[in-house]
């Protein structure tokens, strides 16, 4: 029995706290090493073989409170000093709780600040949108429009940076949209084992009824939802190809210029698989641990960015397989919008990022 609970605490205070602190799971790693410490100090000499030598005793406590204290240090300065790199912070969003941002492919960059919408001027800060009750959700952008939901599920706005469309949903707040996908005439929320499409003029329909989806992507008339099965539509989202299991727990997805990337992620691990032009899917093997959200380019399929927990922003020009770090690294990014008008590997971005010791804000990317 004793060498059963040797081997338990090696792993918890050997494995995990190393493990936090790789994947840029900072407070994690505070909270795991404090655990580590106390353990150190505790009980680990007590586990020990009574025929260790004192002298052994000591070191290896002595060793592993040293690795503890380390991590713990490391993690604090980490957490309350994120790296930034070429990332600036834009004014004003540092007091925005859960930011979310949006971007039609030829419209402003729109952000959720404190519940309400905010889009980007000419002068690099963001501006209120009049017209739209708040709070609401992000649910997608168009060529031109972006969409959201009010957080009752009563109406949704299209906006496209000049004109405001609103549509009357009347759904309760139980069945409110958990994820979705958007045109410029139509959108489409999860809610209820079902996916729904709803159309400029307020026309709701059940596409892909009975099941559990957990994300939806488009890249135009392509739409791809994804659960337990990926489900395809090639007519707007109108109608729906079941293209078989998937086998994924939870799985989200994103699509552009004809590829889809559908995600799964884990406590430090995530996969990642690659639908290229319509082709059979197949996993990419990236060395990230914890993926959060991806901009595909709507032209060029193989062009990505890839947004993570604590481990930065990557960005790949071959669908996956090679990567680039761009730094931003110690923040939970939430949400991602690239504007891919380079065609040599630069792009524009503006990510939307959390952090537990720093203020969450928006920040802005642009290469030379």
């Amino acid at each position: 029995m004793t060498l059963v609970k040797i081997a338990v605490w090696s792993i918890f205070l050997l494995v995990f706290p190393p493990l936090a602190f790789a994947n840029g799971m900072y407070a994690a790693t505070i909270l795991l090493s404090v655990l580590g410490l106390l353990l150190d100090l505790a009980a680990l000499r007590e586990l020990l073989p009574a025929s260790t030598p004192p002298n052994v005793r000591r070191g290896v406590v002595a060793s592993f409170a040293l690795l503890h204290v380390s991590l713990l240090v490391l993690s604090v300065v980490r957490l309350v000093s994120p790296r930034y790199g070429a990332w600036q912070r834009i004014a004003g969003t540092d007091e925005w709780n859960n930011p979310a941002l949006v971007r039609p492919e030829h419209g402003p960059v729109l952000g959720v600040g404190r519940g309400d919408v905010h889009s980007l001027g000419k002068e690099g800060a963001f501006v209120p949108v009049s017209g739209i009750q708040g709070p609401v959700h992000v649910i997608g952008a168009g060529a031109h429009r972006a969409w959201f939901v009010d957080v009752e599920g009563q109406f949704a706005w299209g906006y496209d940076g000049t004109s405001l469309e609103k549509i009357p949903l009347g759904w309760s707040p139980s069945a409110r949209g958990l994820d979705g996908a958007a045109l410029d005439d139509a959108f489409f929320v999860v809610h209820s084992k079902a996916l729904v499409r709803v159309e400029l003029g307020g026309h709701q329909s059940k596409v892909i009824d009975g099941v559990s989806i957990t994300g939806v992507a488009t890249d135009g008339m392509r739409v791809v939802a994804v659960g337990a099965h990926v489900f395809v539509s090639e007519d707007g989202g109108r109608r729906f190809q079941d293209r078989g299991p998937l086998g994924l727990p939870a799985p989200s997805v994103y699509a552009g210029g004809g590829s889809y990337y559908v995600v799964q992620g884990g406590f430090m691990s995530s996969r990642l698989f690659v639908s290229e032009a319509g082709r059979r899917m197949e996993e990419r093997k990236v060395p990230i641990r914890d993926i959060r959200v991806l901009a595909v380019d709507p032209h060029d399929g193989r062009r990505v960015w890839i947004g993570t927990w604590g481990e930065g922003i990557f960005r790949s020009e071959d669908a996956g397989r090679t990567v680039q770090s761009l730094e931003l690294e110690g923040l939970e990014v939430q949400s991602l919008v690239v504007d891919f008008a380079k065609k040599d590997g630069g792009g524009e971005a503006w990510v939307a990022a959390t952090n537990l010791a720093t203020p969450s804000g928006v920040f802005h990317y642009k290469t030379p």
